[in-house]
């Protein structure tokens, strides 16, 4: 039974029971996401592939706007375009949200998101440790890495070799 109160805040106690649906919740907020095109599905499947072809057996891959709990307390939960977890982190497959931060995220850009949303959610993600996070923007053809452990952030664009994780280098413009 769901413990959302009449005024649909949502806390980390319903985290079992929550809706279907395609949002985020922020400090306790619903946050409705429209669906996504058809070319950021594309880029979905090109990232997990590549993570499942050149890290093969070093962990799991999942695409589409995967749960990730970023605080309890006000609750605050993500959901990821594509996401690794390495079995260092987690022996077994994860099952259901993820309560612990993923080595990587990859986020693809759709037109309604805004740099200012973006941010938080970057911001969001390192608070956790996730390793390693990617943009990928498809429109101006830019991608931006994160890693944990720099403050700096790196862009290239799509004609750039760029590490995507652990040691595997990619050239996007050569696989699109």
């Amino acid at each position: 039974m769901s413990t959302i109160t009449k005024n649909n805040v949502f806390t980390y106690q319903d985290l079992m029971c929550l809706p279907e649906g395609n949002y985020e919740i922020i400090n306790g907020e619903r946050v409705d996401m429209g669906p996504t095109e058809f070319r950021h599905g594309e880029f979905e499947l090109i990232f997990a592939n590549l993570l499942k072809t050149r890290l093969t057996n070093q962990g799991y891959v999942s695409v589409g706007e995967i749960g990730i709990v970023i605080s309890k307390s006000p609750f605050r939960l993500r959901a990821a375009d594509v996401v690794y977890v390495a079995r260092e982190t987690s022996p077994e497959k994860p099952e259901g949200i993820l309560e612990f931060a993923p080595d990587l995220v990859i986020e693809i850009l759709s037109k309604s998101d805004t740099a200012p949303e973006m941010n938080k959610k970057v911001k969001d993600y390192l608070s956790i440790g996730v390793k390693r996070i990617i943009i990928v923007d498809p429109y101006t053809e830019m991608i931006t890495t994160y890693p944990h452990d720099s403050k700096d952030a790196k862009y290239c664009g799509f004609d750039d070799e760029f590490e995507l994780f652990n040691g595997v280098n990619i050239t996007l413009r050569d696989i699109l």
